[in-house]
């Protein structure tokens, strides 16, 4: 169980988390809804201090050796191509035929990755988070900016990403997507959660999921 106690966090003025508290269960798919839903899973992966609260799991620090990020608009080193990022992924000792992925989501292997559109970048740093192989997974809007086909293909991955014991959790600027394939729900609201949805409730999260509108940045 990841345990998420009274989580205060600033950004400058503007209280984005104040107290909140989830209770994350492993080898599940766990969605986040929300404004502040960034910044909780930058506080869950380290590269975000919170001003009050801990995170834990089993009573213990969670341990980012444990854990890959996917940021919601990847980035990376200039210099570097595609293939090259891939290959110091590989060279880490992680999954070792990442082909699987690049069917999936297709990126020119000599671009430079700093350099390539939103799209290739989004799916180049989904291979690379998958490559990592981690047993936490935290997705930064996943589904954003995917062609309707790759929505559907990460649909299916997050569903047997959950199925082989992995702990996910993803924010989400839309309910839709993540019908069929999460556990729970979390939606944030003014620094709290506002409510959690079970599976089978997800279609009746918002008013309307199909109809395009989202939840603030962060």
């Amino acid at each position: 169980m990841i345990t998420i106690d009274a989580l205060r966090i600033r950004d400058g003025r503007r209280m984005l988390l104040d107290g909140v508290t989830m209770h994350l269960s492993r080898n599940a798919v766990h969605g986040i809804a929300g404004e502040g839903r960034s910044a909780l899973l930058e506080a869950l992966y380290g590269i975000r201090t919170p001003d009050s609260g801990t995170i834990s799991e089993a009573g213990h620090p969670l341990q980012r050796r444990e854990m890959a990020f996917l940021e919601a608009d990847p980035h990376f080193w200039p210099g570097l191509t595609a293939r090259d990022c891939i290959g110091l992924v590989r060279h880490n000792g992680r999954l070792a035929n990442p082909e699987a992925l690049l069917r999936r989501f297709p990126v020119p292997p000599d671009a430079q990755a700093a350099t390539l559109d939103p799209l290739a970048r989004k799916h180049l740093g989904i291979i690379l988070t998958l490559m990592r192989d981690k047993r936490i997974l935290l997705l930064d809007e996943p589904f954003r900016g995917l062609e309707p086909e790759r929505v559907f293909v990460m649909q299916q991955l997050l569903l047997r990403l959950g199925s082989e014991g992995r702990t996910v959790i993803l924010a989400s600027g839309k309910i839709s997507p993540l019908e069929g394939v999460c556990d729970d729900l979390y939606l944030l609201g003014g620094g709290s959660v506002l409510a959690r949805y079970e599976h089978y409730e997800l279609g009746r999260a918002i008013p309307n999921p199909e109809s395009g509108s989202g939840f603030p940045e962060n």
